[in-house]
């Protein structure tokens, strides 16, 4: 088994890796292909934390970060290119606020996987481990909660926040799943349930329930254990803590922020769901995902996308801006994906169909240099043209970013340990 390391440092193999070496050429695995894969010397983690960006139900690459401006037109659609701070760089026009930010992010544009499902290339996506029927991975987020558990977290947050939802915590157990944060952040009345003190309800009065629960559960919770009741345990000892914390409350509360700042992120759902989650990475939480489900244009793509793209456009170009001038983009890791691409040719409904073979991934800060494509596609942006990166190379690079080892192995519920990503290299381009 893989132990524990310190955070911060990537390890180098052990003794008793390179003692396994030898058998590693009898299936076809050479020493500098395992050294690769297994560490990335010299690398010191500068991210801390991570906002992930999840656009699910499949976002355009051709919209987006990998527009196809010489290709014919069923082809490169109806928006059109802009030109980013970076020279020979373009994006969509759907983009110029993003576009002038591309001196502090990367573009993976040659991502690829063969799962062209919503389910499988959701979990792929966010585990790196290909679907399989009947296994149930940890999203990143559970992995890093779970590593951060083993250190002390900030007072009275969760280290693991999903707007509106994320995947969980799969064999990890459901200790790790997320903290869930339902509704429109836009919405005047939005409130984020469970952080607050109901009224009526004091302190003391808070306290005096959560011992006598304590006592009424200690009996039963000893004699019938189970890893469904584990989880109700930490989540209620999260909610007290949340309850009574007031730097958890402030963090959750969206009234605090400047007027100003709240119309810089755009005063929309996705907007405000990056700016909730720019609050706690502050405030200390380590993983935060921000969700959007609304990418699945299989008709009339072109109309939706201008109504859409707008927001994700201001959303994100305020929330790389935002955190690079109040210090923190050096230490925390932006990653804006789906669970993959759209057709190159339009299709007869004016939509783009589901298309793993190629597509791209934005990062920014954690390390991350910015200023650079990775990779590219071919001329109508359908296959890799070159340096492809598939789901367990990405996922396997977003933990070396963070400082855990994504070869070390974790317990599971069932009490056989697995190993964070079992396949996959780092994608050295990113910090080169």
């Amino acid at each position: 088994m893989h132990h524990a390391r310190d955070r911060g440092q990537y390890t180098q193999p052990t003794r008793r890796s390179f003692l396994q070496v030898g058998g590693l050429a009898a299936i076809g695995l050479m020493l500098p292909d395992y050294l690769q894969r297994t560490a990335f010397a010299g690398h010191t983690a500068k991210a801390r934390s991570t906002i992930f960006v999840f656009l699910g139900g499949g976002p355009s690459h051709h919209e987006t970060f990998d527009p196809k401006p010489e290709a014919a037109a069923e082809i490169r659609g109806e928006f059109g290119v802009v030109a980013t701070n970076i020279p020979g760089i373009q994006f969509s026009a759907t983009m110029p606020l993003l576009a002038a930010q591309m001196s502090r992010m990367a573009v993976l544009r040659a991502v690829t996987h063969r799962d062209g499902a919503h389910e499988p290339g959701v979990a792929y996506m966010n585990t790196g481990y290909s679907f399989r029927p009947g296994h149930n991975f940890p999203a990143i987020g559970a992995v890093v909660g779970f590593e951060a558990s083993r250190t002390k977290r900030a007072a009275g947050l969760p280290n693991y926040v999903a707007i509106p939802d994320g995947r969980g915590g799969g064999h990890l157990g459901p200790a790790f799943n997320p903290f869930s944060i339902p509704g429109d952040p836009n919405d005047g009345k939005f409130r984020v349930q469970d952080v607050s003190l109901s009224d009526g309800l004091t302190s003391a009065r808070l306290d005096r329930r959560r011992r006598l629960a304590e006592q009424v559960n200690e009996e039963f919770r000893t004699a019938h254990p189970t890893d469904a009741r584990d989880a109700v345990d930490r989540f209620t000892v999260q909610a007290y803590e949340m309850m009574t914390s007031s730097r958890a409350q402030a963090a959750f509360d969206l009234g605090l922020e400047d007027a100003r700042v709240r119309d810089r992120y755009g005063r929309t759902q996705f907007g405000q769901r990056l700016l909730l989650a720019r609050r706690l990475i502050e405030a200390g939480v380590p993983f935060v995902s921000a969700s959007d489900f609304e990418w699945d244009d299989h008709t009339g793509i072109f109309p939706k996308l201008k109504q859409r793209l707008p927001a994700v456009d201001r959303g994100l170009a305020a929330l790389v801006e935002d955190l690079d001038v109040r210090g923190l983009l050096e230490e925390t890791l932006i990653v804006v994906l789906g669970e993959f691409g759209r057709t190159p040719k339009i299709n007869a409904t004016q939509g783009r169909d589901h298309w793993p073979n190629a597509f791209s991934v934005l990062l920014a800060g954690g390390g991350v240099k910015g200023g650079r494509v990775i990779g590219s596609s071919d001329k109508e942006g359908a296959f890799v043209k070159d340096r492809p990166v598939t789901p367990e190379e990405l996922v396997h690079s977003i933990y070396v970013l963070l400082g855990i080892d994504p070869v070390k192995f974790l317990p599971t519920t069932s009490g056989r340990d697995i190993q964070i990503v079992r396949e996959g290299r780092f994608v050295s381009e990113l910090i080169e």
